[in-house]
């Protein structure tokens, strides 16, 4: 197995490139991690990593010259948490044809300050939703997306996703307590079971119960069919905007309650289109998202009733052509 000692990094070739910065070629060794790039003594403004079997990037040490890193053609689905101490003043970082497939495997990017070029062509990220205003989102600097400018309507909208709105996900859940259990290392006071409230740092205080229990069951029982959720692939998943709560009134009332708040966002987590989420966001920016809870409600069941709507079967006509 070839690793990168302070040989090869010698023998390796080394040069000015065509922006005049140094670079050193440590192109398709086949190595596994990356290690001992002390042996540089922090010489290049570039390093060449692409074409090997590195599956986390770090083994870095502090390296304040180093401004780009080219990684193409591996197989890396794990970031150092520290990757812009290590590489403080990185502003350039192509990651083509990599393994990353979730979104939160990028999170380390946001130690980056100064990255403004990064490239995830070719990975399974980038098929996921609302990818591209996840990174935008985590990388203020940042000035092309995979060879894209980032434009000033998606860091808009990035903010307002992925800053403002509370987690779908994080949710205070219920532990239930035994008899004659611990409960946070002191011992329960009452016979019966009680229910202890975890709490989540980011989760909603007070969340009603039966207000996500649609999403909980689909999380729990896996995913399903679009004839299952109800929910036409075709079809829009965001309902009309609420009407007036108050008789004589001309808009929606002001605010809204806590099952309406979640309501918009389960109606996000669903959206199949950017502009059914920018709509969205456009309300709840508004405050004028009164009663979305029960028309969101009353959307999901209408189209739940038309998926399960047998199609009609010219059968009578059939029967009378046989007959004929």
């Amino acid at each position: 197995m070839v690793r990168i000692t302070p040989e090869l990094v010698e023998n390796s070739p080394q040069f000015t490139n065509a922006i005049k910065d140094r670079e050193l070629d440590l192109r398709g060794y086949k190595f596994p991690v990356v290690e001992n790039l002390g042996s540089t003594l922090d010489q290049f403004d570039t390093i060449d990593l692409s074409d090997n079997e590195i599956r986390k990037l770090d083994g870095f040490p502090l390296l304040r010259r180093l401004k780009s890193l080219i990684l193409t053609n591996n197989k890396i689905v794990r970031l150092a948490e520290d990757l812009g101490q290590q590489i403080p003043n990185l502003n350039t970082l192509i990651l083509t044809g990599n393994a990353f497939s979730e979104l939160k495997e990028l999170e380390p990017l946001s130690t980056c300050d100064k990255l403004s070029f990064l490239s995830l062509v070719h990975c399974p990220v980038t098929m996921r939703a609302n990818y591209r205003l996840f990174v935008v989102s985590r990388l203020p600097a940042l000035r092309f997306l995979d060879y894209r400018r980032v434009t000033q309507s998606e860091r808009k909208l990035a903010r307002s996703m992925f800053k403002r709105l509370p987690a779908i996900a994080a949710t205070p859940t219920n532990v239930r307590n035994p008899v004659g259990k611990q409960v946070n290392g002191l011992p329960s006071d009452h016979h019966q079971p009680t229910t202890v409230k975890t709490f989540i740092p980011g989760a909603p205080i007070n969340q009603p119960a039966n207000l996500t229990s649609a999403g909980r069951e689909e999380n729990d029982s896996g995913p399903r069919s679009s004839s299952e959720a109800g929910v036409s692939a075709n079809e829009s998943t965001m309902p009309p905007p609420p009407g007036p709560t108050h008789p004589g009134s001309k808009r929606p009332a002001s605010g809204g309650t806590t099952q309406d708040l979640f309501a918009i966002q389960e109606a996000i987590k669903r959206a199949k289109s950017m502009d059914e989420v920018e709509r969205l966001h456009q309300l709840l920016s508004s405050g004028q998202f009164a009663g979305f809870a029960a028309q969101w409600q009353q959307h999901l069941r209408q189209q739940q009733q038309q998926q399960q709507q047998p199609q009609q079967s010219p059968a009578p006509e059939v029967e009378q052509n046989a007959e004929q």
